[in-house]
């Protein structure tokens, strides 16, 4: 998937052996973070977890404008 977005948007790719990729602490811990501060609350029985969870089907309340970049176009959305 990320070597066609790249693709498409005449990027490049680099990514980490496979054996790096997985739970990052540091990233779940910032995403957190981040929900907290926008006052996004999960009671404890209420969370979960997937393993295989993808990123780009969750909506993250804390962007209010996403630049998106396709070759020369520059694309405003606003969330």
């Amino acid at each position: 998937m990320m070597r066609t977005m790249c693709s498409e948007r005449d990027g490049r790719l680099f990514a980490s052996d496979d054996r790096y990729c997985i739970d990052n602490g540091a990233m779940i811990a910032y995403t957190g973070l981040l929900e907290f501060v926008n006052g996004i609350e999960t009671p404890l029985e209420d969370t979960t977890f997937t393993q295989r969870f993808r990123t780009d089907e969750v909506h993250a309340v804390w962007r209010e404008k996403e630049e998106l970049v396709y070759g020369d176009k520059n694309v405003a959305a606003a969330k």
